[in-house]
């Protein structure tokens, strides 16, 4: 499969300073990971028959949640929700208490895969998580890519932007950020915050006092393939 045909998370960082000046812009064409959070729901659908699924925060804590069993089992009880970013109920509004941007002092630890040391998001310890920052309202939009030959691959794209303004006194350094959703189930009125991709930086970016990092993240999904140019509307629309 070529890279152009892959569900991909891309991370686009613009870094300003207290007056407005760009001072750094990180972006590439690499698809980064989804984590293993985010990749088990999927999962557990397509290997199953599985009566539940458990499900890590960002600190690798795991919670379980129903899937096909009878009735509820779990003091969760079924997964009712997955991976709200806006409006979520009984959510806080900004990160570290809602869903948005976190940030953090370090990079997940790795592990051993096929004789390669291997950054997958499993957990990273909650004292590397920054706190005290300003979060500016999670903003999502959606659209479609437009293709410009036939055989050109569609995406559906999910653009997903937050800035996060350092009001500490002094500079921190970020080593990896991680877009966090929350997730419900039947019996619990309050949300699991869950990882679903991230963006490691080597080396870190300085956020100094009053300086501003706009992230955004762009989630795409191919849905179709570009046949021949027609003049005419669609029969369904996103």
């Amino acid at each position: 499969m070529s890279h152009r045909e892959c569900a991909k998370a891309t991370f686009k960082i613009v870094v300003t300073g207290p007056d407005g000046s760009i001072r750094e812009v990180v972006e590439g064409e690499r698809p980064d990971p989804f984590t293993y959070s985010f990749l088990n729901v999927f999962l557990a659908n397509i290997t199953g028959p599985n009566s539940s699924i458990t499900i890590y925060d960002p600190f690798g804590n795991g919670y379980v949640f129903d899937f096909v069993t009878p009735s509820p089992s779990t003091s969760l009880g079924y997964l009712a929700a997955s991976f709200c970013l806006t409006n979520c109920p009984n959510a806080g509004s900004t990160p570290p208490n809602g869903p948005g941007i976190w940030l953090f002092e370090t990079v997940p630890a790795p592990g051993i895969t096929s004789g390669w040391s291997i950054y997958s998001y499993f957990e990273i310890i909650s004292p590397y998580l920054i706190y005290g920052l300003s979060y500016s309202p999670l903003t999502i939009s959606v659209s479609s890519s437009s293709p410009s030959s036939p055989g050109d691959i569609v995406y559906q794209l999910y653009n997903i932007a937050q800035s996060i303004t350092n009001t500490l006194s002094s500079p921190v350094n970020v080593y990896t950020i991680v877009l966090v959703g929350a997730v419900y189930g039947s019996l619990s009125a309050s949300p699991v915050y869950v990882p679903i991709t991230f963006y490691m930086f080597s080396p870190p970016i300085v956020l100094s006092p009053g300086v501003t990092m706009t992230v955004t993240v762009t989630l795409s999904f191919p849905y179709g393939i570009a046949g021949s140019r027609t003049s005419g509307s669609t029969g369904f629309a996103f």
